[in-house]
């Protein structure tokens, strides 16, 4: 009985200790940056260092001009996109890198990845015909006391990658290959193009009728309901499949920023090669909306 209890206690005091055997305070805590677009997911991973009340860090020390330098700390910093990228208009393959910045200047940097991405802060890499290197400008900005990289800005086709650190603020071009077209070709949108009859479906019900028409314009395929819908306004019809489309709202400055796919699809139907009528769908199939073309 008495070894029984003992083991108990013995597990108990394992178990209460555990969290504090492993954790661990560092000057350099880790982060991580994530971003999906349009399915291709960028992901970064890097030791967080804080500047600790220095008002100068570049072109000092580990950082001086014509030097190497993880953006990081600790292990170098790594990114690893799942599908080929673009960086201030450079062909980045798939897959995982780890990352180092020449400091040039104080204004001019060049991005370095390496697909050998298991690297300490001190194993700097030889120049080799696998690196990727991408010149970056670097401007002034608001001082920033803990090294952050992130992406502020958004399209639906790529962003902007940042990082600053200090007052050095350095930004990247980031593209992807979209998954879909957003042009239409003309010779095939006559076949859509036209005036329908459009008739919602709620709980089963229809709702209020409207008219939807349908053009081709800037190489794109549009729609437009009258009354106007307030969110769609003139909207995209962005081909999924064959004879499927999804709508694209347009930004105010005439971009594309969203495609309702899979909330919102579009199914034509065709009589004799003629397309005389669609159906909305909804993410779970659901029928929302019918339209017949007008003759």
């Amino acid at each position: 009985m008495k070894g029984r209890w003992l083991l108990a206690f013995a597990l108990l005091v394992t178990t209460v200790q555990t969290p504090h055997a492993t954790a661990q305070i560092r000057a350099s805590e880790l982060g991580t940056m994530a971003q999906t677009i349009d399915g291709t997911r960028i992901a970064m991973q890097y030791y967080r260092p804080r500047a600790r009340g220095r008002d100068t860090l570049f072109g000092k020390k580990d950082m001086s001009w014509g030097r190497l330098w993880t953006p990081g700390a600790n292990w170098a910093t790594t990114i690893e996109p799942s599908n080929a990228i673009k960086l201030n208009g450079v062909n980045v393959p798939k897959g995982k890198y780890s990352m180092w910045m020449k400091l040039t200047s104080a204004t001019a940097w060049t991005l370095v990845l390496d697909p050998e991405h298991h690297l300490y802060h001190e194993d700097r890499p030889d120049s080799n015909a696998k690196q990727v290197r991408v010149p970056v400008t670097v401007t002034q900005a608001p001082f920033t006391d803990v090294l952050t990289w992130s992406m502020p800005e958004l399209r639906i086709d790529g962003g902007t990658l940042e990082f600053r650190w200090e007052r050095a603020r350095a930004t990247l071009d980031l593209d992807i290959t979209p998954s879909l077209v957003m042009t239409f070709p003309a010779a095939e949108a006559a076949a859509y193009a036209g005036v329908y009859t459009y008739i919602p479906f709620k709980d089963g019900k229809p709702g209020f009728t409207s008219t939807l028409t349908i053009t081709h314009e800037d190489n794109t395929l549009k729609g437009q309901y009258v009354p106007d819908d307030p969110y769609l306004k003139k909207f995209a019809l962005i081909r999924i499949a064959p004879d499927w489309f999804a709508p694209g709202v347009y930004d105010k400055n005439g971009k594309i920023y969203e495609v309702m796919r899979p909330e919102e699809t579009w199914e034509f139907t065709r009589k004799a090669g003629k397309v005389v009528s669609f159906v909305v769908r909804g993410e779970d199939d659901e029928i929302y909306a019918r339209a017949v073309r007008k003759p």
